[in-house]
């Protein structure tokens, strides 16, 4: 899987100010909203989506890693944004750490394979803490591109 398909450096976020999951969420889907990647009108039937998902159970994952996603008719391809938060944020994380690396997978309701299969290319790059730490210093898009690139080649 080539992730770098996905990524848009226009859809990477750095150090939002929200300190809870549905406020980071929120901002998350108004950015992708004012880079004309989702519809204003369709965020409320997206954001309640994914909070749906997040009471199942919390997609953060340890680590200081969240990764909230959604099938939705909203979306035709896979759409990727990572928000990258300095101070960290409560995620309701498994290991009850604040999570600093956000990334958000939204795709459509008739693509579940492809949304499995990238939310797991997803989880693998990232359960490298070496590779998470680096990520949570990046402050800028095409330096986040490229860590992912290496860290792509490395997993693949």
């Amino acid at each position: 899987m080539d992730i770098l398909n996905y990524i848009d450096k226009e859809n990477i976020i750095f150090s939002p100010k929200q300190k809870n999951r549905e406020a980071v969420i929120s901002f998350i889907l108004d950015s992708l909203i004012a880079k004309n990647k989702l519809n204003k009108k369709d965020k409320q039937d997206i954001l309640s989506t994914i909070i749906q998902r997040e009471e199942m159970g919390s997609t953060a994952i340890g680590g200081n890693i969240a990764l909230p996603h959604a099938r939705v008719r909203f979306v035709k391809n896979i759409l990727l944004s990572f928000c990258i938060i300095k101070d960290g944020v409560d995620f309701d994380s498994l290991d009850e750490e604040p999570v600093n690396i956000i990334v958000l997978l939204l795709s459509s309701k008739t693509q579940a394979g492809i949304h499995l299969k990238t939310l797991a290319f997803l989880a693998r790059m990232l359960k490298d803490k070496y590779f998470v730490q680096k990520l949570k210093k990046v402050e800028d898009s095409a330096e986040v591109v490229s860590l992912l690139s290496k860290q792509q080649k490395a997993v693949s």
